[in-house]
């Protein structure tokens, strides 16, 4: 159900809301005697205000993860993931000199690594993996938005990893206790794990010969004209997952995350072999993850959700935030302003919103969302598709953007200067949305609706 049709439901939340302010508005919280006005004490649950709000535009946050795969969450449905990224080359302009007239650089092969930091999915045992590399039939534009809903038409496959993992060796830190090789952990000390890629030999020997015409041809190509005549040989490469099950991400960013390019240097006398990396860039490089934009989500409970920016009611007892895919939870404060209209005078002293009063809804298989951030909207603004993760600080005072996650607590902000505000109509903003802090994983976190409620203290003038 859509929050433009909410009026009946709220009048009836109100109505429960004024039953339990007016229970408990006798009841002080224990203040000493000298306290003229008295303290009183609220609680009001937000159960029938939470709804879902699906957005189709943030843009890519730049973390050089990639993400690729394809997996079953039984809350959410399928998840599907495509890496594209942009390569830069910038060692080779050092290595291949072209004042070095009697030297000839012949290529001998080329490998590739990726290392792996998360998985999602099919995470038990070893599943058996299968991941292709393509080259992009056109480049990774610097001067366009990216958002998970994008994509750039694939050209041929250029390589491919088969391969197992054991899922316990992600993200495990070295100990003495471990009759392991130290070497086998980064310097801070976690388990290196990379995805070898097979590639086509023939291919790269192609790019490292252009690459090095335009490397060696000076007249032709300036210094300024390097990238972009790379970019035009390259073009890009994509990430795709070609088994089911389980979904991978990716540390683009990390020292052993590149396609390396191995090489014969024969200065007129001797052989040197030499190396030098593709990296990928971090500021061209973005994830399609779906359900997105052009595909909808696979779980019929999920059926209503087919317009963006729209807050929309699910039936169901639970509430989700899904970050690759853009799915936040809104909470709708207009049963406070409802019963701010009827308690006169009244001040918020302390006010705290729980997000989760009690366990959320966890699985191993998924990881769970490490932050959540707040953003303050309505109706009216979200109807113009505008949406911001940053809150108007104007007029939240504490308000904090966000908050780390604890699993195994309660979860909870305190807001009283937001709720004075909504008490003076000083704002209209009355739609708080909370939202995974990146969009560069695939973490979720799944909270019932009971457990999401407001407890507020206040008091009231003479």
């Amino acid at each position: 159900m859509n929050l433009r049709a909410r009026s009946k439901r709220l009048g009836l939340l109100t109505l429960a809301a004024l039953v339990l302010f007016s229970c408990e508005e006798e009841n002080t919280i224990g203040l000493p005697p000298e306290d003229n006005l008295g303290i009183f004490f609220a609680e009001i649950s937000l159960k029938e205000a939470v709804s879902q709000i699906w957005i189709d535009d943030t843009e890519s946050d730049l973390s050089n993860r990639l993400i690729a795969g394809s997996h079953e969450d039984p809350e959410l449905g399928t998840i599907t993931s495509v890496a594209y990224a942009d390569l830069d080359p910038t060692a080779a302009r050092n290595l291949i000199d072209p004042t070095e007239e009697n030297t000839t650089y012949v290529f001998s092969s080329a490998t590739m690594s990726l290392r792996i930091i998360d998985a999602y999915g099919n995470i038990d045992n070893t599943p058996d993996l299968t991941f292709g590399l393509y080259q992009l039939a056109d480049t990774v534009d610097g001067n366009i938005t990216y958002t998970n809903s994008s994509s750039i038409p694939l050209g041929e496959k250029i390589g491919e990893a088969n391969f197992s993992y054991f899922r316990d060796s992600l993200g495990l830190e070295y100990s003495s206790v471990l009759d392991l090789d130290s070497t086998l952990f980064d310097v801070d000390s976690i388990y290196l794990y990379t995805a070898d890629f097979e590639l086509d030999q023939s291919f790269f020997r192609n790019i490292f010969n252009q690459y090095r015409a335009v490397l060696l041809d000076t007249v032709t190509y300036e210094l300024a004209d390097i990238s972009r005549a790379f970019n035009d040989i390259v073009k890009g490469i994509a990430v795709v997952g070609e088994s089911e099950g389980t979904s991978l991400i990716f540390d683009g960013g990390d020292i052993r995350s590149a396609i390396r390019i191995s090489y014969i240097e024969n200065d007129g006398s001797s052989d040197t072999t030499k190396t030098f990396a593709m990296i990928t860039n971090r500021f061209k490089a973005f994830n399609e993850i779906a359900p997105n934009a052009s595909e909808s989500w696979t779980l019929g409970k999920f059926g209503p959700l087919t317009s963006f920016y729209t807050p929309t009611v699910l039936d169901d007892p639970n509430a989700y935030i899904q970050s690759g895919a853009n799915l936040f939870l809104s909470i709708d404060f207009s049963p406070f302003r409802n019963f701010a209209d009827t308690a006169t005078n009244a001040t918020v002293q302390k006010a705290q919103l729980f997000i989760n009063s009690g366990e959320p809804l966890l699985d191993d298989r998924f990881d769970a969302v490490r932050q959540f951030l707040f953003q303050v909207t309505s109706d009216e603004r979200l109807a113009e598709n505008d949406f911001d993760v940053r809150p108007d600080v104007s007029f939240l005072g504490e308000l904090p953007s966000g908050i780390n996650f604890d699993r195994d607590s309660v979860n909870f902000i305190d807001m009283p200067t937001y709720l004075n505000q909504l008490i003076l109509n000083r704002t209209n903003l009355d739609l708080v949305v909370v939202r995974g802090s990146v969009n560069s994983i695939l973490s979720r976190v799944v909270i019932p609706k009971d457990s999401i409620f407001l407890r507020v203290f206040y008091s009231k003038a003479n």
